[in-house]
């Protein structure tokens, strides 16, 4: 992701939706249930692929941070909700714990706003993202293609495929030529 020598590698997984899956959004106006049911079915027929990627030491805690930040908000959404409603509940009549209240439901809301943006905007910037392809005919694997990498890494994968296009490519034939009648 830097151009830099790795350090380490750093597992990722990938999947990619077809096309036609995103129709499918329009199940997001049924509300609760309609969303689960995108999710379900995104899931079931996207295609995947992990691996593993060659990083720096501060590429790969970058990548990390950008994706359990993001999470642990996600995380302190529900809990500032329920806390909320512990506190509402408790404190029947108290002014003071219905302000509180409210302001741990504005959290909530800023948590599930903030980890969403982190998880859906700023992950796909810092991450490496990929497009899994089906697998060609005859083939076992599928085709990935990285995007967020640095051209060194391109050049450093083209320059391998090259390599090992050669060792296996046929040894050339010597000519045939004709010997006296």
């Amino acid at each position: 992701m830097t151009g830099r020598p790795a350090e380490t590698w750093k597992k990722f997984s990938f999947a990619t939706p077809p096309d036609w899956a995103y129709a499918l959004l329009l199940l997001v106006c049924l509300g609760g249930i309609g969303v689960a049911a995108y999710a379900v079915v995104i899931a079931i027929v996207s295609q995947r692929a992990s691996g593993y990627l060659p990083l720096t030491r501060s590429s790969a805690r970058t990548a990390t941070l950008a994706f359990w930040i993001p999470v642990g908000i996600l995380i302190a959404w529900p809990v500032c909700w329920f806390i909320a409603l512990v506190v509402s509940v408790a404190g029947n009549n108290d002014p003071t714990a219905n302000t509180f209240a409210a302001v741990l439901l504005f959290l909530g809301l800023a948590c599930l706003l903030a980890g969403l943006v982190g998880r859906l905007v700023i992950t796909r910037l810092i991450r490496p993202r990929a497009k899994v392809m089906q697998a060609a005919p005859g083939q076992t694997d599928r085709i990935v293609e990285l995007r967020n990498v640095h051209p060194a890494f391109v050049a450093a994968v083209q320059q391998h495929q090259q390599a090992r296009a050669v060792q296996y490519a046929p040894a050339p034939q010597a000519p045939f030529l004709p010997g006296p009648k």
